[in-house]
């Protein structure tokens, strides 16, 4: 029978722990205050952050400033049985943009962190020295690191765990995040990414090397039983599916492969869409099983998605590690030209022992080798390295260069953005950045993907607005019915993508604030779990009634919140524009060859986009009248303040 629903905002018992922590370093204090005040408008995960995040910081203001917020989130349906409930969020200035900053990470780090009895920890100032948060069944101490300060992520879990017990939970930050890289991510479950924006290096400006929680306080249901037969019913889909079935069997290893068909490979620094298939195949999912030794998942995953790859031989002989998603393989394959899987799983697991983000170490990388290519760059100022596009040992060894800033990894580590305005000599065309985020993502070969990449607040990102359903062959009639859109699943239409990239905005904020895995959703497949879904999930676990009408509103609200930061640090419409790169040079070869983004369609498909958005075609702004339909009036008359709005 299901539990009577009170309204929005009025119960916090249930589903969620109820509590966030405020930590301050520089003083070593901390307090508890209440969720509850967030819930109505933001519900949680990264729009409860968000709000937290534009409330407290002042404009303009360094990443690096010891006031600056990080903030470790958990979504409202974290640690429920819903399907993937496991994300956590970490939000804080992004290091590279100036802008919005937000990673997201799988993995058993967030159900722990709610388990521990907090939904929120936020961090600011600066401890004197070294330090890590241990929280454990609702108390916290900051404790000394020094003697973990210069380890790695993997040792660093190692020698707190025999100190705190086996079931300790940690994330952390490697030599890259202690050196203020701009590509240092959060490594958390020895494997899991709360990458790109450079939060690893806020973590670092911070002392903070790590938070290990442990927990064992459980939730809340509300009504258990009714929960239970939803939970059912979105298993009972996902494992009838036929995606869901292939990420089974090869995690998310396969999309390289599909993409590179239709040029969607980010070959040598972008200068073409499509890869040599027999490279391709080097690299490709049934050779990358060789090295599969176990499979598993993240909390509550229903796919076991994961890898454990081992090398048992060869250059890279003893080798292991996990957390290989499509990413690894188009970064270190294609974009740096390697065709030699065991120098790419070394590149991968590289990157997760010193903290380095796959997407922006390997953009400033590639950045680097068509320097060397274009003869701006000498091997001797490459610390006598030989960047030949697919030379995997040289890469490997400016992985190192870069998380310890060593030699050319000095300049590398300010991403190829700044990089390139220090070098000059004609390099700005080659860094491949949007906002000054390094871009992971190939954008010719479909035009709604290259419209969500293109405007994620955060820069360069397909995990906010951009659809996979150009991808996924569906038919105008069920574009029609599961998004109103005829041509969702045609990728060289740029009609109706500005209204598909709209509603994939706020269905992400949405996920995102529930803490749901973004893989078992419609994103995939329209099949798979939807907004009503996850409004039905949501009233079941907390008591708190919501429909998916007003679920989205919510998803646009915290979606108009990251536009608004962005727009006060001074972004405009000139930030939402891809590298000339991908208006210039169509994809040179393969069955796709010629493809480009028009500019023209482009700017016309982003004046669609802002008018469904509500915000100034001109300007990029967002509108007052937009701010006070979503109950954000204090945003609009902040932004008043400053002239621009």
């Amino acid at each position: 029978m299901k539990a009577k629903l009170k309204k929005l905002g009025r119960s916090q018992s249930f589903a969620y722990a109820g509590k966030i922590l405020r930590v301050n370093l520089s003083e070593k204090t901390m307090k508890v205050e209440p969720t509850q005040q967030y819930i109505q408008r933001f519900i949680g995960g990264r729009g409860i952050s968000q709000w937290i995040l534009y409330n407290e910081t002042k404009p303009l203001s360094d990443p690096f400033h010891p006031n600056t917020r990080l903030i470790f989130g958990t979504g409202a349906l974290v640690g429920t049985k819903v399907p993937g409930a496991c994300r956590y969020t970490v939000d804080s200035k992004n290091v590279l943009t100036g802008g919005v900053g937000s990673a997201n990470s799988g993995g058993y780090f967030g159900p722990e962190l709610k388990f521990s009895g907090f939904d929120y920890i936020i961090f600011e100032g600066r401890c004197d020295k070294p330090c890590y948060l241990w929280v454990n069944n609702g108390r916290a101490k900051i404790e000394s690191a020094e003697h973990l300060w210069g380890k790695t992520t993997g040792e660093t879990e190692d020698i707190i765990r025999q100190i705190k017990g086996p079931k300790v939970r940690i994330a952390s930050i490697g030599p890259a995040g202690e050196n203020l890289v701009y590509a240092a991510c959060i490594i958390n479950d020895r494997g899991r990414a709360a990458g790109r924006c450079g939060l690893g290096a806020v973590m670092g400006s911070k002392n903070l090397k790590a938070v290990a929680v442990r927990g064992e306080q459980e939730l809340n249901i509300a009504d258990p039983v009714y929960l239970n037969e939803l939970v059912d019913k979105m298993l009972e889909r996902i494992n009838k599916n036929e995606v869901m079935n292939t990420y089974r069997k090869y995690g998310t290893s396969w999309i390289h492969e599909r993409d590179n068909e239709v040029g969607g490979s980010p070959v040598h620094n972008f200068q073409d869409g499509y890869w040599d298939p027999e490279k391709i195949k080097n690299i490709g999912s049934e050779n990358f099983l060789k090295y599969q030794v176990e499979k598993f998942g993240c909390f509550g995953c229903p796919l076991s998605a994961s890898r454990y790859l081992y090398i048992p031989s060869g250059p890279y002989q003893g080798v292991g590690g996990e957390g290989f998603q499509c990413n690894t393989f188009k970064d270190f394959g294609p974009k740096l030209g390697i065709d030699y899987l065991p120098g790419i799983i070394r590149a991968h697991t590289l990157c997760t022992e010193l903290g380095l983000d796959v997407d922006n170490s390997s953009g400033v990388i590639a950045w680097c080798m068509e320097c060397y290519e274009k003869g701006i760059f000498s091997q001797k100022e490459l610390n006598n390295l030989d960047l030949s596009w697919g030379n995997h040992k040289a890469v490997n060894q400016l992985l190192q260069d870069l998380a310890y800033r060593k030699g050319i990894g000095d300049l590398l580590a300010n991403g190829s953005k700044r990089a390139s305005v220090i070098i000059g000599k004609g390099s700005k065309r080659y860094s491949m950045n949007i906002k000054g985020q390094e871009l992971y993502e190939p954008l010719r070969y479909a035009k709604g993907w290259a419209l969500g990449v293109i405007i994620s607040p955060r820069g360069s990102g397909h995990l906010r607005g951009a659809p996979t359903t150009e991808f996924q062959n569906l038919t105008p009639e069920e574009g029609i019915k599961f998004f109103g859109v005829p041509t969702a699943g045609d990728r060289r239409a740029y009609e109706g993508k500005a209204e598909l990239v709209s509603y994939f905005a706020k269905f992400k904020a949405v996920v995102d604030a529930m803490g749901v895995c973004y893989n078992i959703t419609q994103w995939s497949s329209p099949y798979l779990i939807n907004p009503k879904d996850l409004a039905e999930a949501y009233s079941a676990a907390t008591g708190i009634a919501i429909n998916k009408e007003k679920l989205l509103n919510v998803g646009e609200r915290i979606d108009n919140i990251e536009k608004a930061f962005n727009i006060r640090e001074g972004m405009s419409r000139a930030d939402d524009q891809p590298p000339a790169r991908i208006f210039d040079e169509p994809i040179k070869s393969g069955p796709t060859k010629g493809e480009k983004l028009d500019y023209d369609k482009f700017q016309k498909m982003l004046n669609e986009y802002y008018e469904i958005r509500g915000w100034d075609i001109k300007t990029g702004r967002v509108s007052k009248s937009k701010l006070e339909d979503l109950e954000l009036s204090e945003v609009a008359e902040d932004l008043a303040k400053y002239g621009i709005i």
